[in-house]
């Protein structure tokens, strides 16, 4: 076996235990990925971006105005989201399925490092972010959501372009 398949290996299985111990292991990759959208807004920022929200119909109440407290908001409504829970539940059935034989965990084992190899192509910042946590090896869960905002590969450049990636996310 060699040394990167072995690395990957133990990466997934690192990242399945976090899945089966922490509830909120979906949560925490969706609140990082906002928080990097949100990286740098002062509270006047925010308040702007959480008024095109709701314009837009998110359902989103945060009672201060911080980068964190409206990521907080925002992957609540993601995780309310219909959408966003069918996409998640499939991958987590087929996940659980799959764990039961060995020749289909190695079929995920190849499917979440390519996942993270094409994170890694295209949004390194959400990559290293994910790993020093253990979870870019999860990322293939979450992919489908957060590929909706393919197009922004480098940092939004406008409280206009959040507001779409978030809403994109939530929908």
């Amino acid at each position: 076996m060699c040394t990167g398949q072995k690395n990957e290996d133990v990466r997934f299985m690192e990242a399945l235990v976090k899945l089966v111990k922490q509830h909120d292991v979906l949560s925490r990759m969706l609140e990082i990925y906002v928080n990097q959208l949100l990286h740098g807004m002062m509270a006047d920022d925010i308040r702007r971006i959480q008024a095109l929200l709701m314009r837009r119909g998110a359902n989103i109440a945060t009672g201060t105005l911080t980068s964190q407290a409206l990521s907080y908001a925002v992957v609540r409504a993601v995780s309310g989201s219909f959408g966003a829970r069918v996409e998640l539940n499939s991958k987590l059935a087929k996940l659980s399925a799959a764990a039961v034989t060995i020749v289909n965990y190695y079929g995920y084992v190849q499917e979440a490092a390519d996942a993270a190899n094409r994170l890694k192509q295209r949004n390194s910042t959400y990559y290293y972010a994910l790993y020093s946590e253990k979870l870019e090896m999860l990322y293939f869960i979450v992919e489908p959501i957060i590929i909706k905002n393919a197009h922004l590969l480098s940092s939004p450049s406008s409280d206009d372009d959040i507001a779409d990636a978030i809403m994109r996310i939530i929908r």
